[in-house]
């Protein structure tokens, strides 16, 4: 994934990622897709009991179903779902001292692709906003 997740940094600039993320509503993601497959592993990352409110879209200019398997594989926190492009998935997570992100994709077709998602994210502590996470924010 790219984005706030994708890159190992030190700690303080792994937070500091995070941050970023929640502060902009989310990020854009692109995962290769070989064989209508796609997976992730990313690195140990400190988010010291954050908990988010969450929400996934596959790009509408996409085709097909994509079934997305996501879990904190150091904590209780998995997401299973199977949508359609455009179609908003919410979800909310809490973290523990330290997460570490496994994402596995199926697509209906058996072909190769660039994956564009976008996670969107607020933090559960923060002030509402009129802003829906499920939308990028505007250019």
């Amino acid at each position: 994934m790219s984005g706030a997740l994708a890159v190992p940094a030190p700690a303080a600039g792994q937070i500091a990622q995070v941050l970023k993320a929640v502060n902009s509503g989310g990020s854009w993601i692109r995962l290769p897709v070989e064989g209508g497959q796609a997976s992730y592993r990313g690195p140990v990352f400190p988010l010291a009991g954050m908990a988010f409110d969450g929400c996934v879209k596959i790009w509408e200019r996409h085709s097909g179903v994509w079934t997305i398997s996501a879990r904190d594989a150091m904590g209780d926190a998995r997401l299973d779902v199977t949508a359609a492009p455009g179609e908003p998935v919410r979800f909310d997570y809490k973290a523990g001292f330290q997460a570490r992100l496994e994402v596995d994709i199926e697509w209906s077709e058996p072909r190769d692709t660039t994956l564009f998602v976008w996670v969107g994210v607020a933090a559960q502590a923060s002030q509402p906003t009129d802003r829906d996470i499920c939308q990028p924010p505007p250019a």
